[in-house]
C-alpha cells in the first residue's frame, strides 16, 4: 500500500490516518499486514504522474491519495482496474468516485463540541478563537462546533477571531494568526493547524485544543483534542480489497463520499483531557459524550465558514 502526502506524515490529517492503519494492520485481519510506503512532499501538480507510476510497478494493490490528489486518481483508476484508490477529504464535490475509487471522510464535530464544553468552563476571558488552514466544509464544521460546545456551557462566550492561513502546513503563520488572537482576548485556541500552542506557550495564560490527532503530550498549553479515526472506514476498505482479491468480487465503491460522521460511527473521538482541567468539567463533558452517543445530544453539522 502507498500513501501520497503533500507536507510530512507528521501533520495530524495523515498521521491519524496512518496510525489507523497500524491499528487495522496489528489486528490481524484476514491473517495479513499492511506495508504502507508514505511518500512525502508529493505537490499537487505532481499526483498524476506519481500515482500513475506507482500503479504501473504493480507492486502497490491499495494507493491513498488526500483531496488533493483526486485529478490524479480520477485520471488514472480506469487504467488500474485492479488497483484499489482512495482518496478523503472535502472539496471533492466536481468529482466521482465509483468502481475502484473509494472517497472516504470523517467528520470531527462531536469532540470538537466535547472540547468547546472545556473552553466554556475554563476560559477566564470568555473570549475563545480559532486558528484554521482554508474556509473547506471539513474544516469549518470543527470549528462551529467548538465555538457552540463552549456557548452550550458559558452563554458569555465570544469569538476573538477565527483566522484562515491559507495552507496546510506553515506553523510560523499560524502561530503569529494565535498572537493576533491572544492580543484580541482570546486564551483558548482552537488549533487546526501546528502552530498556536507556541504562542499559547509564550502567552503563560492561554489554552489550546488540538485537531486530528491526540495532542495532549505535544504541550502543556493543550486542554484536550478532537481526534479523527479512519479505522472503520480503513476496515471496509480492506474489506473491499480482501473480497475483490480472495472471491473475484468486482470494486463498487459508490460515486458519492463515504462518511464517517460520528463517534457512533467511531469516525472521531475526544483525546485525553489535561490533569488539570477541573473533576466537575470533566464530568460535564462525560454526560455529553454519553449524550451523544445515545442520541439525546444532537450536535449540528455547520459547513459555513465562521464569521
Amino acid at each position: 500500500m502507498a500513501m501520497l502526502v503533500v507536507g510530512t506524515k507528521e501533520e495530524g490529517w495523515y498521521a491519524t490516518f496512518i496510525d489507523s492503519v497500524n491499528r487495522v494492520s496489528a489486528s490481524n485481519k484476514y491473517g495479513i499486514t499492511v506495508n504502507l510506503e508514505i511518500l512525502e512532499g508529493i505537490p499537487f501538480v505532481e499526483g498524476e504522474r506519481v500515482i500513475r507510476d506507482l500503479a504501473q510497478t504493480g507492486e502497490y494493490e491499495i494507493i491513498v491519495g488526500h483531496s488533493t490528489f483526486v485529478d490524479g486518481v480520477a485520471a488514472n483508476k480506469a487504467d488500474f482496474p485492479d488497483t484499489l484508490f482512495v482518496y478523503s477529504g472535502s472539496g471533492n464535490d466536481d468529482h466521482e468516485g465509483g468502481d475502484n475509487a473509494y472517497w472516504i471522510d470523517v467528520f470531527i464535530h462531536e469532540p470538537a463540541y466535547l472540547a468547546g464544553i472545556i473552553a466554556g468552563l475554563t476560559t477566564q476571558t470568555n473570549r475563545i478563537s480559532g486558528v484554521a488552514a482554508y474556509p473547506f466544509p471539513n474544516v469549518n464544521a470543527p470549528l462551529n462546533a467548538f465555538v457552540d460546545g463552549a456557548r452550550s456551557v458559558n452563554p458569555d462566550i465570544e469569538v476573538a477571531g477565527v483566522t484562515y492561513i491559507e495552507s496546510w502546513f506553515d506553523p510560523a503563520t499560524a502561530s503569529a494568526a494565535a498572537e493576533a488572537q491572544i492580543a484580541n482576548g482570546s486564551d483558548v485556541i482552537y488549533a487546526e493547524r501546528f502552530g498556536p500552542f507556541a504562542a499559547a506557550e509564550d502567552a503563560g495564560n492561554v489554552r489550546a485544543v488540538g485537531h486530528f490527532t491526540d495532542q495532549l503530550s505535544l504541550s502543556p498549553v493543550v486542554l484536550t483534542s478532537a481526534v479523527a479515526q479512519w479505522d472503520t472506514a480503513f476496515s471496509d476498505v480492506l474489506d473491499a480489497w480482501y473480497d475483490y482479491t480472495v472471491h473475484g468480487v468486482p470494486y463498487n465503491s459508490p460515486p458519492q463520499r463515504i462518511v464517517y460522521q460520528s463517534m457512533v460511527d467511531d469516525g472521531s473521538s475526544l483525546g485525553a483531557i489535561a490533569g488539570d482541567v477541573p473533576a466537575d468539567v470533566v464530568a460535564a463533558v462525560e454526560a455529553a459524550r454519553v449524550a451523544i452517543l445515545s442520541g439525546e445530544l444532537v450536535v449540528p453539522l455547520k459547513f459555513d465558514a465562521f464569521e
